[in-house]
């Protein structure tokens, strides 16, 4: 055996460590029901959240529960051949952050009404056949199978007599599945794209193999499609399967779905554009869950109520004395007031302006009649997009826009006069008949109480069953149905010429018809979509702070890092760094922040010698410590870098470090 000289360092004096200048800050006194607030706000969001996460794969995990319970294992088919091991292809979408939720969900249907045992496996931790069969009998015996030393020859269960058994033979599950008599062990490999085709195979002729003993049923995650797993599978394991199809729901749907639900109903909080963006924008490049989408509301939520006083007059029942007058200060501090007092100034109502800034009183009655105001226009302008979604759906040649992308350009006041809307508009004045019919329902359907569109409709079933079983009809605006093309032969040379065809009565009267509706739809965005920016308290009813969710949710420690040992003095905010330059070395910062500043000078490989004797010149300079001490501070800091993942021991040189990382990149 090896020995090495060691020696157990006592310093009699620590070293004087950096302190942090804070100022203490007092609490402000509506916090307390400022997070009453929040918390009672958000459990009602998140209650819609889950109820409509829960909806969406409920028909899907009900199919799923259904051929468990209906495909009972037996050791023969009905031809007298082997029987097939019941399999499940779910395809659940190229967004594996949200199959574990999906099987998480299934696991416990599984449990609860089909009296299975449910066992999920992941590609990482089956990197071969003996470890993925140990896995199962592990988990579907819910006992350790594995002593202190790893050692494989132990048995999982102590009811077994005779010889032990080997923690990856299936012998040991048979022997649980008698005494504990499931119905079915449900086998689940959530990426099973991920696994080995050679090793998917063993296991499911092994599995098939046991079919007589243990009642398996075995489920297969998909990314991409049924028939790419089957091409995986040699014949040989495919013919061990019986199996059936089930699609989930994709992540982009349910997503959108769950953004309906922060959009509809009593909202008090609307995400603005530029948060809701960088949201969805993140989702849709990361493949994130839901659930991270849910936690950046909830996120956005807690920083609104926390950040922004004013947030209180979200709150039902709020009375005069529930705020301060360093709450209503602010209100005469913001940006959409002073926008009110400039318009009511324009319009010559300066005794309104005189008791907004004089009156408290006045102005706290203000703000709640404003506040709901502007959730009322939030709401008109949801709806608007709702409408707009839906006609959009009822013209055939138009692309899908979903809801959200909708929602943001709507929210940053950029939807009113874009070329979106402006190609909506045109399709509507060139609809035929049979489209502009299913637009008028739809309108219907959002409005049943609406006059003007009702007498719309009824014009135009007059018009169609004059002649029930003609072509549509076409308005004026339709050039494809309103011009004749006309070919000249003039000197062996052929000429075209575009000619204006006249239109029928039957054409005119639904031209009109086609006109007032774009007419009034034109208006009708004209006046709901305005711009939320514009609304006074447009601060307290939507949140679009960006800065606190993106270093939350997209951090950047590595930048963090580097920063914070380049200059310490902007963290520590201490005196005697202040007027330090970055790169500049002195011995008053942090020991770890010099030797970052010396290994960021050195090349790949770096002498520890020499680094030794750098460090202590620039320590050694207004230090009354003695060598033994600073060579301690130095072997520390050396291992706070190696900890941080900069330098790693050298194989060359073993008196030598080398470079792992260099700063910037």
């Amino acid at each position: 055996m090896e020995h090495e000289k060691c020696h157990v360092f006592k310093p009699t004096e620590e070293r004087a460590s950096k302190r942090q200048r804070v100022a203490v800050t007092k609490e402000s006194p509506t916090w307390a029901l400022r997070k009453r607030t929040c918390r009672e706000l958000w459990e009602v969001q998140e209650g819609r959240i889950n109820d409509i996460i829960s909806d969406v794969h409920r028909s899907t995990l009900d199919e799923i529960t259904s051929f468990i319970k209906d495909n009972a294992a037996s050791p023969v088919d009905d031809a007298g051949s082997s029987a097939r091991i019941p399999a499940g292809l779910v395809v659940a979408g190229p967004a594996i952050a949200s199959h574990a939720q999906f099987f998480d969900s299934l696991a416990e249907r599984v449990a609860g009404e089909a009296d299975s045992v449910f066992v999920a496996l992941k590609a990482a931790e089956c990197p071969n056949l003996k470890t993925l069969l140990k896995t199962v009998i592990r988990k579907a015996t819910a006992a350790a199978a594995e002593d202190e030393d790893g050692d494989e020859h132990v048995a999982t269960t102590t009811r077994r007599r005779g010889p032990k058994l080997l923690n990856y033979d299936l012998q040991l599950l048979c022997e649980w599945c008698e005494e504990q008599k499931p119905r079915h062990v449900v086998v689940t490999f959530q990426d099973s794209e991920a696994f080995d085709g050679p090793l998917l195979a063993d296991v499911i002729q092994l599995m098939s193999s046991w079919l007589d003993r243990i009642p398996f049923v075995l489920l297969f995650g998909i990314g991409t499609s049924a028939e790419g797993f089957q091409e995986k599978l040699p014949s040989t394991a495919i013919r061990c399967l019986r199996g059936q199809k089930f699609d989930v729901t994709q992540a982009n749907e349910v997503l959108e779905q769950v953004f309906r639900t922060t959009l509809y109903g009593d909202q008090p909080l609307w995400l603005g554009p530029e948060l809701a963006s960088r949201v969805l924008e993140r989702h849709k490049d990361h493949i994130q869950s839901v659930e991270t989408f849910a936690d950046a509301l909830k996120y956005a939520y807690m920083s609104h109520f926390f950040a922004n006083p004013l947030s209180i007059f979200l709150r039902k029942g709020l009375q005069f004395e529930d705020v301060t007058k360093e709450d209503l200060e602010a209100l005469r501090n913001l940006g959409s007031f002073r926008q009110l007092v400039e318009a009511f100034l324009y319009e010559r109502r300066a005794d309104v302006v005189r008791d907004l800034l004089e009156s408290d009183s006045f102005l706290f009655q203000k703000a709640l009649d404003y506040t709901t105001a502007a959730r009322v226009y939030m709401s008109d302008i949801v709806n608007t997009l709702n409408l707009l979604y839906n006609l959009r759906a009822c013209i055939p040649r138009l692309p899908r826009i979903p809801l959200s992308s909708l929602y943001v350009r709507a929210a940053s006041g950029s939807l009113l006069n874009s070329p979106l809307l402006r190609e909506f508009l045109l399709s509507v004045r060139k609809a035929p008949s049979d489209v502009l019919a299913r637009l008028l329902a739809c309108l219907l359907k959002d409005d049943a109480q609406n006059a003007i569109i009702l007498r719309l409709m009824q014009t135009l079933d007059k018009l169609l069953s004059a002649q029930p079983d003609g072509p549509p009809l076409r308005s004026a605006h339709d050039h494809s149905a309103t011009t004749t093309l006309r070919t000249t032969v003039v000197a062996q040379k052929v000429s075209l010429a575009k000619s204006a065809s006249s239109l029928s009565d039957r054409d005119a009267e639904y031209s009109r018809i086609v006109d007032e509706l774009h007419g009034r739809l034109d208006d009708h965005f004209r006046h709901m979509l305005l711009k939320p920016q514009d609304f006074f308290l447009h601060e307290i009813v939507v949140y679009d702070l960006k800065s606190p969710h993106r270093d939350v949710f997209m951090p950047r420690p590595r930048f963090v890092v580097e920063r914070a040992l380049s200059r310490p003095w902007d963290y520590l905010a201490c005196v005697c760094c202040e007027g330090s330059k970055e790169g500049a070395l002195s011995p008053t910062q942090p020991p770890v922040a010099i030797l970052y500043q010396l290994y960021l000078e050195s090349g790949n490989l770096i002498n520890v010698h020499d680094l030794w004797l750098a460090f202590n010149a620039i320590i050694g300079q207004e230090s009354d410590d003695d060598a033994e001490t600073i060579m301690a501070v130095f072997q520390r800091s050396l291992a706070e870098l190696r900890y941080l993942g900069l330098i790693k021991a050298s194989r060359k040189k073993t008196d030598h470090v080398a470079k792992l990382a260099w700063k910037g990149l």
